[in-house]
């Protein structure tokens, strides 16, 4: 591949994992890939310091550390790793999103990168397969997975793990709702994308910071990007409940359902506006070192 390759991922106090994960793509990218790589890190105001000194990597060619001085959560970090990109590099070259944690498989980086080679005018995204979460976390995100489908008509089984080409960065650097999800953006505003298929792994060490709270939250982040889709296909509903209910003389469950939907749609519209307000607070409060 004859464009550059840059491996962009977010932390938070995960440093010791994601030496585990890069002395893993280096070792990939020195046997498989042979070719050496740009690397960003948007440290997203980790209380744990890093050592960059301590990464003994034959492959990376440049390190930025990106550092920002407040907690923005992992989506947003990544808009910011994003925006750093689109400005830093011109054209030709090649972005892979990855978590820092482990639970991404290195491998596939090899996966997409061939699959790139093939057709470099696609980007790659990750479905996730199976899963090492507890079940309570798996049954809620398969009923997060069935609302998306049936309220924004689409599929959105993969997470961050991705590879974007230089076209396709510059389709979504500037929108709003990277801030809010990252793979919704990419679903609705790039129509090239190739899939492959990798189980999600456990961590390296430690445990997730996801919880059923943070799992909600996630998942209103993820509805607010398809907010317009989400306003139409409620609004069809609507038509199609309001004459099969009064058919059976059931109007006021009719209204019930109604001010659910409702209320749906302005929590949805609420977050995007609060994403949009916040975000060009998110490009001023950062630092970038390059190693």
């Amino acid at each position: 591949m004859k464009a550059k390759i840059i491996i962009l991922t977010p932390v938070y106090n995960d440093w010791k994992n994601l030496t585990k994960l890069l002395a893993q793509i280096d070792v990939i990218f020195k046997k498989d890939i042979k070719k050496k790589f740009d690397l960003i890190v948007v440290n997203d105001s980790s209380t744990e310091k890093f050592n960059h000194k301590k990464l003994k990597l034959a492959t990376i060619n440049k390190l930025t550390l990106i550092s920002l001085s407040r907690n923005v959560g992992s989506q947003r970090a990544l808009a910011i790793g994003i925006q750093h990109i689109k400005k830093t590099y011109k054209k030709n070259y090649k972005t892979i999103v990855i978590d820092s944690d482990g639970q991404d498989n290195p491998r596939g980086i090899k996966m997409m990168i061939d699959k790139s080679k093939k057709k470099p005018k696609f980007s790659i995204v990750v479905n996730r397969g199976q899963r090492k979460e507890p079940f309570w976390f798996r049954f809620f995100y398969k009923i997060y997975c069935i609302l998306i489908n049936l309220f924004a008509f689409k599929k959105v089984e993969f997470g961050n793990y991705c590879l974007l080409n230089s076209g396709d960065i510059n389709k979504i650097y500037y929108k709003t709702d990277l801030h809010s999800a990252f793979p919704p953006t990419i679903s609705i505003n790039i129509k090239k994308i190739l899939h492959i298929t990798l189980d999600r792994e456990k961590r390296f060490t430690g445990t997730s910071k996801m919880n059923f709270l943070g799992l909600v939250f996630h998942a209103f982040k993820v509805f607010s990007v398809f907010r317009y889709r989400i306003l139409f296909s409620t609004t069809i509903y609507l038509f199609v409940c309001y004459f099969l209910f009064n058919e059976y003389k059931n109007i006021n469950l009719f209204y019930v359902i109604s001010t659910i939907l409702f209320i749906f749609n302005c929590v949805n519209f609420f977050i995007s506006y609060f994403s949009n307000k916040s975000t060009k607070d998110n490009f001023k409060n950062y630092k970038i070192k390059n190693y």
